[in-house]
């Protein structure tokens, strides 16, 4: 008897857990609901993961901005005008940048290299620049006032140049 008994509920158990008329009419989840759910969950973990490659990106950027000297901050205040160098290249000075973070796609010692990156990032947010810093010459797409806004565009940037990463101004 026992043993009928024990049947019985194993088989109603499979019928309630299994068919989405039966769980619709107890007010459970159905398959729709289910695969919906699990639709919401794969989208919230690719802005996750999103969100984590933003991050990585800018902690590189924290270590190697903590391994390079820090500037004197007695030095004088570099020009406001864009200087040609000897390959005619004009470079903003950083002192004149007014936003605090800054989309970068290449940091370059030379002016020809410079010059190359320039011409191959137009169009991708706004008019690519170049400014010196560091003992290098940073090409940026980008320049924003807060952290969020720079995330933001640096989602977009990799769409077109997955090497972008975000400077922040010191």
């Amino acid at each position: 008897m026992d043993r009928r008994l024990l049947a019985v509920l194993a088989l109603v158990m499979a019928l309630a857990s299994g068919c989405d008329w039966i769980r619709a009419k107890l007010d459970m989840p159905t398959s729709e609901d289910i695969a919906k759910k699990k639709e919401l969950i794969a989208q919230k973990e690719a802005a996750e993961k999103a969100v984590e490659v933003a991050s990585d990106s800018l902690a590189a950027v924290d270590s190697t901005a903590q391994q390079a000297a820090p500037e004197p901050e007695t030095a004088k205040p570099e020009v406001q005008k864009p200087e040609p160098s000897a390959t005619g290249l004009n470079l903003t000075p950083r002192s004149s940048l007014d936003k605090t973070y800054y989309i970068i796609v290449g940091a370059f010692k030379t002016d020809q290299l410079v010059s190359r990156s320039l011409k191959d990032n137009e169009g991708i947010l706004e008019a690519p620049f170049a400014f010196e810093g560091n003992g290098l010459k940073y090409v940026a797409i980008g320049g924003y006032e807060t952290l969020e806004e720079a995330r933001k565009a640096l989602y977009v940037a990799h769409q077109k140049a997955p090497e972008a990463w975000v400077y922040k101004k010191k």
